[in-house]
């Protein structure tokens, strides 16, 4: 038992001094660091009313036809209009990445019953980055969020490999060494 004991230290302490960054672009656990830069290389328009825009699968799309169960992400502003706003092309830098998660709860149908109870936990999750932008040309601009709502147990954060794909040619991720 004792050398069962010191055979499993021994392991644990030479895996645990590994410092070596996951670099991985398709990997979750790759997050973008602080530094890179975010290009937005063609005006995009914000909608009166809205104070985002949304991005999947490389193009701009309205709210209504976004399918959150697959990776997307959103451009935010600070400021509320009632008018459109053209934000035209800029280099933001990223200043510091939260990672969060959002919930989402409802209702469970019975088709025998015909009732509805409430569960007891989140039906889906989002775990959502949020990247907290800065330029000088286009100072309104907030965040770039990006999120996938999927089930609790199955959820991830998305790869920087699933953001590009998400914002396309519209924004350019350029990540900081």
């Amino acid at each position: 038992m004792k050398y069962i004991n010191l055979a499993m230290l021994s392991l644990l302490t030479i895996t645990s001094c590994s410092n070596e960054a996951i670099k991985d672009e398709d990997s979750y656990l790759y997050s973008v660091p602080p530094g890179s830069t975010l290009t937005l290389n063609q005006n995009i328009t914000i909608r009166a009313n809205l104070a985002r825009t949304f991005f999947q699968n490389g193009a701009v799309i309205d709210e209504s036809n976004l399918n959150i169960y697959y990776p997307h992400c959103s451009l935010t502003t600070n400021t509320l209009t009632d008018k459109d706003r053209v934000i035209s092309p800029a280099i933001f830098i990223v200043q510091k990445v939260i990672d969060d998660e959002e919930y989402a709860q409802g209702y469970l149908h019975f088709a025998s019953n015909n009732i509805s109870v409430s569960s007891d936990g989140p039906l889906i999750t989002g775990l959502v980055s949020y990247y907290y932008l800065s330029s000088s040309i286009e100072q309104d601009v907030r965040t770039l969020e990006c999120i996938r709502w999927d089930s609790p147990y199955e959820n991830r954060h998305l790869s920087i490999r699933e953001i590009r794909k998400s914002l396309g040619d519209i924004l350019t991720l350029t990540i900081a060494e």
